[in-house]
């Protein structure tokens, strides 16, 4: 007989008398898995209330739901809106009402719709509003910025190729944000010297100011170097800054820090010269596809003492220049040579040799280099977390025996396209600290090296292996064994991969990304088992597997609810198959070419019942063969269209070609 709860017991819950405190401690311990959240939250009515107050962040998928995401969480201080393509003017009215104590950020970034309107609102409700990213905001105006201005507290501005705005709307910006400290006007193209120098004359706390490509000239540098608080100078691609405009940083900006002036063609050892009696704390500089590095240039560089790192990616640089390099006083942590022709062993020996404390370097498509550089690197920069060294295709593969034997300490190791084999990856599965491994093109590799790689480097991360075609499912299961915490690996055109590597993966609960596209032995047998065991999957790409159909789609609309990206062209998925993805909420980027069984009708129901699509690749012939008002009915939603213009490899019965959209919507 079941024995009876007393009466004083009945209705008693436990967690009712945690004090909020140990709720909130234990719910900032679940932050990195939503999941995990939700399961808690769902626990009881305590727990539910709970996780309430304590959420301050938010990223809604679309703009109808945010009354009822809102009315729950009070808190919000943190609004993403990225995942909602468009956003309204009511909606940001709605949200300025109820977040009007709360907001203190809010990206838009990769939405359009609202308009000056909206951000008024947002301005003129949400007093304690710090952040606001209307990066991509084509179609805005000063007009906005006007609107913009009203935000009285406003600390950070992201205005990245918001080619419509002017001087004009800049200058009410900067008259009515004063307490502006980090701005970004990238692309701006209707913003010029007026505008710029209005922003230092009025916001005397700027420290981060990004001005690349805008067309300004040296008229606009003298207020900005006065910019007392000024660390952070990004002037990439600002053709009109040559020489003479540097000349100003002979006055002093001595709290520039960090400075980017890549390809920026016309300045030389003469310009930067002035940087050293202006900027002498600068730590931080970027000089990528810009003039060539010769001993002149890397000279007018040698007195910055606190100088820790250098970019000069894409530049043609003579053995002097390096040479110079390594002469210089200060001690680099950070040195990028990535596509810098004229990067020899001689060279980079110099710089290696000299600066012992690299913490990262850079020298991917250095193809002049051997084994003697590593054999350099590895000897002098024991402290190296990161090194890329994709294409240096005259590296034997006993130097990569070095890399294993000597830097403990990476993180980061990019060896895409390189002649490294099972031997090296022994002595490199030593760095138990790496997190990211870059094995694409590594025609020498087998299961062999991946089987070290996983019994030594439990902390991976991510692994690429595209194109590594010795690797088989053996290797792929010691990795699934070895790096549990694995959240992306790239397998695509292994084509010895089957079932049994993605049943082994299944195991790995954080994976979010999966390439295997050109698989063709893996089924949707093994796609199941991948959607049963990695709930947090956002990516998957099995384009070219030509056994995963509707069997393999039905799991992921199940199971795989976080999944926004698929590629599905040249699989057997069918109508049916791809219409079981309307299930999932999340779906947004979706590419389907050379579906053999697709039909414009199925494709169109897909493309209704998909209610949150943003990006959409299809063959060129289906623009034909949509009805033309559905197309523009997916658009006025927020969807865009990608066609190609490719061969159409699908038979259609022309009975089917004409559809009426009365037929398809509700």
């Amino acid at each position: 007989m079941k024995k009876q709860k007393p009466d004083n017991l009945k209705g008693f819950n436990a967690f009712n008398q945690l004090p909020q405190e140990i709720i909130f401690t234990i719910l900032d311990l679940l932050n990195s898995n939503p999941l995990d959240i939700k399961s808690f939250s769902l626990a009881c009515k305590s727990f539910y209330a709970a996780e309430s107050k304590h959420r301050t962040s938010l990223k809604p998928l679309r703009q109808e739901h945010l009354p009822s995401i809102l009315s729950r969480y009070p808190n919000i201080a943190h609004l993403h809106l990225t995942r909602c393509s468009r956003v309204s003017d009511t909606c940001l009215s709605f949200v300025s009402h109820a977040c009007a104590s709360s907001l203190r950020s809010i990206d838009l970034s990769r939405t359009h719709l609202f308009s000056a309107s909206g951000l008024l609102g947002l301005a003129l409700n949400c007093n304690n509003l710090v952040e606001i990213d209307l990066s991509n905001a084509t179609e805005l105006k000063d007009s906005a910025m006007a609107a913009v201005s009203q935000a009285k507290n406003l600390e950070k501005l992201w205005l990245a190729r918001c080619k419509s705005v002017t001087d004009l709307g800049v200058g009410c910006v900067a008259v009515g944000c004063r307490k502006l400290k980090s701005i970004c006007l990238k692309w701006c193209l209707g913003v010029g010297d007026l505008g710029v120098g209005l922003l230092a004359v009025k916001c005397n706390h700027i420290c981060y100011l990004d001005l690349s490509y805008l067309p300004i000239t040296s008229k606009c540098l003298s207020p900005i170097l006065k910019l007392q608080h000024l660390e952070d100078l990004v002037l990439e691609g600002c053709f009109g800054i040559d020489d003479d405009s540097l000349a100003v940083l002979k006055h002093g900006c001595n709290s520039l820090k960090s400075l980017d002036v890549s390809t920026c063609q016309s300045i030389s050892h003469n310009g930067l010269s002035s940087l050293v009696s202006g900027a002498v704390g600068l730590q931080q500089l970027t000089l990528a596809h810009g003039s060539p590095v010769t001993s002149s240039l890397a000279d007018s560089l040698k007195k910055f003492s606190m100088l820790q790192s250098v970019k000069l990616d894409g530049c043609l640089i003579s053995y002097d220049g390096l040479k110079t390099i390594g002469n210089w006083s200060a001690s680099l942590r950070e040195l990028s040579l990535s596509k810098c022709s004229g990067v020899t062993d001689e060279g980079l020996s110099s710089i290696v040799t000299r600066h012992k404390d690299l913490r990262k370097l850079d020298i991917t498509c250095c193809r002049k280099i051997t084994d003697v550089s590593i054999s350099r690197i590895t000897n002098s920069c024991n402290s190296l977390t990161s090194l890329r060294m994709e294409s240096c295709t005259l590296v034997s593969r006993e130097a990569f025996v070095l890399i294993g034997q000597r830097c403990h300490l990476l993180e980061e190791l990019d060896l895409t396209d390189n002649e490294i084999d099972d031997k090296g990856l022994k002595y490199i599965s030593r760095c138990s600290q790496l997190s990211n491994l870059k094995l694409g093109i590594c025609l020498n590799v087998t299961d062999e090296g991946l089987i070290h790689i996983g019994r030594g480097c439990s902390k991976l991360l991510e692994l690429d292996l595209y194109r590594s075609v010795e690797i088989t499912d053996s290797g792929i299961i010691a990795i699934a064994q070895g790096c549990p915490g694995l959240e992306m690996i790239n397998i695509a055109y292994c084509k010895d991969i089957t079932d049994h590597s993605l049943l082994s993966l299944s195991k790995c609960s954080r994976l979010k990304t999966l390439e295997s596209r050109g698989c063709s032995m893996i089924t949707s047998l093994g796609l199941t088992a991948v959607a049963v065991g990695c709930k947090e999957l956002t990516k998957l790409d099995v384009k070219k597997c030509p056994n995963i159909d509707d069997a393999g789609m039905l799991p992921l609309a199940h199971f795989s609810q976080n999944l926004r990206q698929i590629n599905l062209s040249h699989s057997s998925v069918t109508d049916i198959g791809l219409l079981s993805l309307a299930g999932i909420s999340c779906l947004q980027n979706i590419t389907i070419l050379h579906l053999k069984s697709l039909t414009p009708t199925g494709l169109a129901a897909v493309l209704l019942a998909c209610g949150g699509l943003t990006k959409v690749k299809l063959q060129a012939e289906f623009k034909w063969l949509l009805p033309h008002r559905l197309v523009e009915h997916l658009e006025a939603r927020g969807c865009t269209f990608q066609w190609r213009d490719k061969v159409l490899q699908v038979e259609l019965d022309p009975k089917c070609w004409k559809l009426r959209l009365e037929d398809l919507m509700p």
